[in-house]
């Protein structure tokens, strides 16, 4: 996606979006492989390993969806500080160190990758690719993987407003396209509308650019406007917290006991795994309803024992041996839990707060 704010727009110039496109030419796989050597030939292509590993095994779950027949997706990743993929011309798609470090999980990526694959199932490249002389396209390839217009300094203007022109359509298309795929496959189609939200916060921290030529581009708040538009017409779920992955819910059984972790921290231990497991089962629809500190309490229910709540309902049930078991009583654990989930929500709050 081409990140963080105005970014130089390449793959996503062409006539006819959406309509069925034949698969690759020669030509086209010709364009693109060249594109491709130059790219490697400024930036260091990281040798196999988990990052690559990891990208190619999204990539191929979203490309496997994807609408159009004969084009054989590779990808790999570069070593660049700006957080950016591209796509060319016969499906070589390049993902950048700093944008795996952006996205906030497989979810995120799949959205990157999904809008990429949909620039070149879409042909978006075709229009371009004819209306410019192949150093052009290169030129402007490199521009948008590296976010920097100066790239293009040197382009006739004519040319680029060519880019202008075809832009707004395009990306739309390509933004709309991604949701599509990530409906047929695991991940959450709400990521494509987390992914942005996230670019379209940092933006306001930017300085602002006069966009010149690229000025019809959408914005990424005009893309997140019509992006969560179109998840709600779809009937999606805008379920956020898997995708932007926070409050991160985790039973971790050992030694013959079981622990309930939220974003690596022990809320309690019990040795029923069972029941905590029901915690982490109540706990998850809460978490995705934005459940807030002051909405976890505590409160007898007789005999003895006593009970985390949220939003008025039981989490977990604490017994009189639960506590002897912590060294206090189940009053007193009941008390440590709600404390627990208090400040690990507030803080996941407040992180999300500064970084989006």
């Amino acid at each position: 996606m081409r990140t963080l704010a105005a970014l130089v727009l390449v793959a996503a110039l062409a006539a006819g979006a959406g309509a069925a496109v034949p698969p690759p030419s020669a030509q086209e796989v010709q364009v693109g492989q060249q594109a491709a050597r130059e790219i490697e030939s400024r930036y260091r292509v990281v040798p196999a390993g988990p990052a690559v590993e990891r990208v190619r095994r999204v990539g191929q779950a979203v490309a496997a969806v994807a609408d159009r027949p004969g084009v054989t997706y590779l990808f790999k990743v570069i070593e660049l500080d700006v957080p950016n993929a591209v796509a060319l011309p016969g499906g070589f798609v390049y993902v950048t160190t700093a944008m795996l470090a952006f996205v906030r999980s497989d979810h995120e990526l799949a959205a990157v990758l999904a809008h990429e694959i949909a620039h070149v199932a879409h042909g978006h490249w075709m229009e371009l690719s004819r209306r410019q002389n192949q150093t052009a396209l290169l030129t402007l390839i490199l521009a948008a993987l590296t976010r920097d217009a100066a790239v293009a300094q040197g382009m006739r203007l004519a040319s680029i407003g060519i880019l202008a022109h075809y832009t707004r359509d395009l990306e739309r298309d390509a933004d709309l396209t991604a949701i599509t795929y990530l409906q047929r496959t695991a991940y959450t189609p709400v990521a494509v509308l987390t992914l942005m939200e996230r670019i379209a916060r940092l933006e306001q921290y930017r300085p602002s650019v006069d966009p010149g030529a690229f000025a019809d581009h959408p914005t990424s708040a005009e893309r997140v406007a019509y992006i969560e538009a179109e998840l709600r017409r779809r009937g999606i779920p805008i379920v956020r917290r898997l995708s932007a992955n926070y409050l991160r819910l985790v039973v971790r059984e050992a030694d013959g006991a079981a622990e309930l972790l939220v974003n690596e921290t022990v809320i309690v231990r019990l040795p029923d795994a069972e029941r905590v497991r029901e915690a982490a089962r109540r706990l998850d629809p809460l978490f995705n309803a934005d459940l807030q500190p002051y909405e976890v309490g505590v409160r007898e229910e007789g005999s003895g024992t006593w009970a985390v709540t949220a939003r008025g309902r039981p989490v977990l049930v604490l017994t009189p041996q639960d506590g002897a078991r912590a060294g206090t009583s189940a009053r007193d654990l009941a008390s440590q839990v709600q404390s627990r989930l208090r400040e690990v929500i507030a803080a996941d709050i407040r992180w999300r707060k500064l970084n989006g």
